[in-house]
């Protein structure tokens, strides 16, 4: 499968095919980014009452969905489990935005983005927790992730149900859940290419210990140790960072793989190889020098809310 490669600026893409299963009946496993034995925690309650996200998407129609779970298990909690509120807590209309600026408020919309942005609202009605969650003041950094569940279908209902499963085990009370502020993720590329909204990006995520703050949070649904990309993830992948580059004035030196800030695996040899290819050929349309990182950046000190995933 030849990997899309952009050639300099963001291109809009006006339709991305909205996916057909790939494969029916067939339950799904969906994994943190960690090389932990798995645990299989059962399905948690959600608010009734959905957050106040801007929606421009609705749902298509979709076929049955695949039965799933979450498997892995729990680190140290590190984004803080606490229900006290803090000095000056975010407001949960800061969450409103899709691209917000370090105030919460929009400067950009959802149909600007190249990609199809799957509003949080048509995934799950379940809000995160404000007392517990930091605000982003800020983005000026990138990271790229898997799941590490492996994944074959792109079909919109099993997609839905596989995120919420994640939400679920990030924000969860239960003994093996994380037990964090909300899924550690700012966004989500399924293997139709829909980018779907996850943590809103007001809100500084829990996706790499230590180096969350002012940093924006990709997930790729799949294992790519064992499982390659498809084409529609890797062209959704690179035409959304370069938007969200160009939004956020976000260098190239600053766009990281998950394993180039901590020690692991993710996002796995198939997509850490199309990272390197890609990053060099936009750094060649650029005109700047790109260089594999071989030190690992220093981690920020751990705070009290902060989610560090």
């Amino acid at each position: 499968m030849a990997d899309a490669v952009p050639q300099g600026g963001v291109t809009r893409r006006s339709v991305l095919a909205m996916g057909t299963s790939l494969a029916t009946g067939i339950a799904l496993g969906l994994w943190s980014c960690t090389n932990e034995p798995p645990v299989t925690p059962t399905s948690a309650s959600k608010p009734a009452s959905k957050p106040p996200i801007a929606s421009t998407t609705t749902n298509p129609s979709a076929s049955a969905s695949a039965s799933q779970s979450v498997a892995t298990t729990p680190a140290a909690t590190t984004e803080s489990a606490t229900t006290e509120t803090a000095v000056n807590p975010p407001t949960p209309d800061l969450g409103t935005a899709v691209f917000p600026n370090a105030a919460g408020r929009a400067i950009a919309q959802p149909t600007d983005a190249p990609v199809i942005i799957v509003p949080r609202s048509d995934w799950t009605t379940a809000r995160p927790k404000f007392t517990q969650i930091n605000l982003m003041n800020g983005i000026s950094r990138i990271t790229v992730h898997h799941t590490a569940g492996e994944i074959q279908t792109d079909a919109w209902k099993p997609t839905a149900a596989d995120l919420e499963s994640i939400r679920e085990f990030h924000a969860g009370t239960r003994p093996t859940d994380r037990q964090w502020a909300d899924i550690a993720y700012h966004f989500a590329v399924d293997r139709a290419g829909r980018v779907w909204q996850a943590r809103p990006l007001a809100y500084q995520g829990a996706h790499v210990r230590g180096n969350n703050e002012h940093n924006l949070g990709i997930v790729l649904l799949g294992n790519f140790e064992i499982q390659s990309p498809s084409a529609a993830q890797l062209t959704a992948l690179a035409a959304f960072v370069g938007f969200v580059r160009k939004l956020y004035d976000v260098p190239l030196g600053q766009v990281f793989t998950h394993g180039e800030l901590v020690d692991t695996s993710c996002p796995g040899k198939t997509l850490q190889a199309y990272m390197n290819r890609t990053r060099a050929a936009w750094a060649a349309t650029e005109g700047i020098p790109w260089i594999p990182l071989t030190t690992r950046p220093a981690s920020s000190p751990a705070t009290g809310r902060s989610g560090t995933g």
